[in-house]
């Protein structure tokens, strides 16, 4: 991670949650990750926010603070939820350790890999 001073603040790549010392800085940041999702598909559905809240089972106040992004109003199994009612194929993929040696020796990762992105990635390395 890189960082750079500029004035009263701090430029930062990577885990902006783990440069800002939060406990479980990829959680976080996976759930942050959830949230852009489903923010970006109700921006572009076309419906109103009371709409939306009653095909979400949830109120029009909760919808506009999903849209402004407060990010600590949304469980990450609400966002789930959502997504899946938005209609979205939501994967949890667990990758166990090598070996019975790895098991509490390292950390794992928790992260949220976008499907339409990664698509565009295999397909521009395959055309190498």
């Amino acid at each position: 991670m890189t960082r750079k001073k500029e004035d009263d603040y701090e430029v930062t790549t990577g885990n902006v949650f783990a440069a800002l010392g939060f406990d479980q800085p990829d959680e976080l940041l996976a759930r942050a990750g959830l949230l852009d999702q489903v923010i970006a598909l109700i921006k572009n559905c076309g419906l109103s926010q009371q709409e939306i809240a009653k095909k979400l089972g949830t109120t029009q106040p909760k919808i506009s603070m999903l849209v402004t992004g407060r990010f600590s109003e949304f469980s990450t199994d609400t966002l789930l939820h959502y997504l899946s009612i938005l209609g979205c194929e939501v994967e949890i993929r667990v990758k166990k350790p090598r070996s019975r040696v790895g098991i509490f020796r390292h950390k794992g990762r928790v992260a949220v890999v976008n499907a339409t992105l990664m698509k565009k990635v295999t397909r521009k390395k395959d055309t190498h």
